[in-house]
């Protein structure tokens, strides 16, 4: 039994030390338990004679292990004599544990070897006891088969005010876990990293975080500005250039833990993993069988974590980044057709981070005689082509776009002056259609002034499928190039009857998009009435016709008369608030007072 140095017993008070099973027992429960065990060893010395232990469904008796549970540890689901030895002989059945424990929870949890023989530089003394000082050995109500809730576990043994004394800041109502590893660990106190935020580990809690009231513990400055507090000199530097989303909106413990980590950096996982959490896009990709072993090592190969000169935070520009490890030799210089492999740039054929097509091509989409020969089109050099190129070679094959271009009520005036590849990669694309960027990259090369701003939040289309989810970018019959004109173009996408749910998770939109399921919780979607006239953002709240003085609610006497639509509330590009209010508005409060002054 565990003594302080004084020789008292800790728990004398809190409970009791069970003897037979050697581990501790609180409070009240102490004396339950004892009759439990008494109960249980009566009726193994009872236990009927079975018939076969195959065929035995010892739940069925034994109900009361698994009553009320919502957690099973899968041994009793799925074989009880992975645990039990089960003994059928002529006077009844003896039932024993195939061995004691926590000797028998190892045969599975082998990774607890180390905590349950101590053997780290800060053991946890009841783990290398037992495992049922903290954990149910059938079935539980608490995740890990916890015997009572996490928060609760670890005050079992330590007693809140004490937890509180140690530390700079009341940390009783906090989850032991986020900091301390339950089974022990090399670091002083069973912290759970190697390496530790140096405020962290000055015990300076109030450095970054305020004084509670109460129980809720608050940061002294939000977002990135608390860490910038001492990382003065990286401020500057990221605000600049192509900066990393999550840097740039001030996310920096999105990827760093603010007290310790088992990575250099504090990041929170190595390698790609980190970066999975946001870009599963490119998760498929890396791990899969065509992976560019570059992008599988590391993503810091390519990219720089934080900000760089080149877009998508690129370490070099194109094509100096592949060429640093792609030798362009006279093989290659031969494959691609004489071309200058000094100033092409790679990733408009190749996917950089993995392709199940030879060479890693990109699979987005591939042109169709690129895939044949390069002969469709090239006269055996890449810069001769057939008639010399341009459009009218692109619509020897594509006679349909070229009606299309030519019959539009409203042409797009960008295909009188430029060719098809000012767009279209002519070979293969990571994109859909032979698109040479993703989202609205191309037609902001035009159309800057229709971008967002540095400090506000693009159209959730535009980064998934780029303007043409709203726009038709060849020629049509409405201003603008819009696929539909008012609300019917917005609802579209946002109205929950217009959208259908397929397998897998993944969102049907109309005019053939999808939204993939990892990204189908971002699609914000309404509800309104049968005439689709009203109820968002609230009940009876008009979403289109003409605006109507005289109702409950004051409504600006400019706006009387005027109609209403999608528009007059968000911002069909960007906003400053993830709602694309408009006005400028940030929240939902800034946008209403805008049409109900108070």
């Amino acid at each position: 039994m565990p003594r302080t140095k004084d020789g008292s017993d800790p728990l004398q008070e809190k409970g009791m030390w069970n003897i037979t099973h050697n581990r501790f027992v609180a409070g009240a429960g102490a004396a339950a338990l004892m009759l439990a065990m008494v109960a249980v060893e009566g009726a193994s010395a009872e236990h009927p004679r079975l018939v076969s232990v195959e065929s035995t469904k010892c739940t069925t008796c034994h109900d009361d292990l698994l009553r009320g549970a919502t957690h099973i540890h899968p041994p009793v689901e799925d074989d009880c004599t992975s645990c039990h030895n089960v003994d059928v002989g002529e006077l009844g059945t003896n039932v024993e544990l195939v061995a004691s424990e926590p000797e028998l929870c190892l045969v599975c949890h082998d990774d607890k070897s180390a905590a349950v023989s101590g053997d780290f530089e800060a053991p946890h003394a009841p783990v290398m006891d037992s495992c049922l000082n903290c954990h149910q050995a059938h079935a539980a109500t608490q995740d890990n088969l916890l015997a009572v809730a996490e928060s609760e576990v670890c005050f079992v043994c330590h007693e809140p005010d004490d937890v509180n004394a140690g530390h700079e800041l009341p940390v009783s109502r906090s989850r032991c876990g986020s900091c301390h590893q339950p089974h022990g660990s090399d670091t002083p106190a069973m912290l759970l990293g190697s390496e530790i935020h140096p405020p962290f580990e000055d015990g300076s809690c109030e450095g970054c975080h305020r004084r509670p009231r109460g129980t809720k513990l608050r940061l002294s400055i939000e977002g990135a500005d608390l860490c910038f507090a001492c990382h003065s000199d990286l401020e500057e530097e990221f605000g600049k250039d192509s900066v990393h989303t999550p840097v740039r909106e001030g996310r920096c413990v999105e990827c760093h833990q603010p007290h310790m980590a088992n990575e250099k950096a504090l990041l929170r996982s190595s390698g790609p993993e980190l970066c999975f959490k946001c870009h599963r896009n490119v998760e498929d990709l890396v791990n899969g069988k065509g992976a560019h072993a570059a992008a599988a090592e590391d993503c810091a190969t390519c990219h720089d974590p934080h900000r760089s000169a080149e877009n998508f935070q690129l370490t070099a520009a194109m094509p100096e980044l592949c060429l640093m490890c792609h030798d362009p030799d006279q093989n290659l210089i031969e494959i691609h057709l004489g071309a200058d492999m000094a100033t092409i740039n790679c990733v408009e054929c190749h996917d950089p981070h993995g392709s199940l097509s030879k060479s890693l091509l990109a699979s987005g989409s591939v042109h169709a005689p690129f895939e044949d020969t390069c002969t469709g089109c090239h006269l055996g050099s890449a810069s001769e082509l057939i008639e010399g190129g341009g459009s009218a070679l692109c619509y020897a094959c594509h006679a349909d776009l070229e009606n299309e271009v030519q019959g539009a009520t409203v042409p797009h005036a960008a295909l009188e002056i430029a060719e098809c590849t000012v767009c279209h990669s002519p070979h293969a694309s990571r994109q859909p259609r032979l698109l040479r960027a993703p989202g609205g990259g191309i037609c902001l090369n035009c159309h800057e002034d229709q971008g967002k701003g540095a400090d506000q939040i693009a159209h959730g289309t535009v980064d998934w499928f780029g303007c043409q989810s709203c726009h038709l970018p060849h020629g049509g019959s409405q201003p603008k190039l819009l696929r539909e004109v008012g609300n019917e173009l917005c609802l579209g996408c946002h109205l929950e009857e217009n959208i259908n749910r397929a397998d897998g998770g993944n969102l049907e939109l109309r005019w053939g998009f999808t939204v993939p399921s990892h990204s189908a919780g971002d699609l914000r979607l309404v509800v309104l009435d049968p005439f689709r006239n009203r109820d968002h953002p609230i009940r009876n709240h008009p979403v289109a016709g003409i605006v109507e003085g005289g109702g409950r609610t004051r409504v600006a006497k400019s706006l009387i008369g005027e109609e209403i639509d999608c528009r007059s509330c968000h911002d069909p590009h960007a906003g400053s608030s993830r709602g694309l209010f408009a006005f400028g508005a940030a929240s939902s409060a800034e946008l209403c007072v805008a049409c109900h002054p108070r």
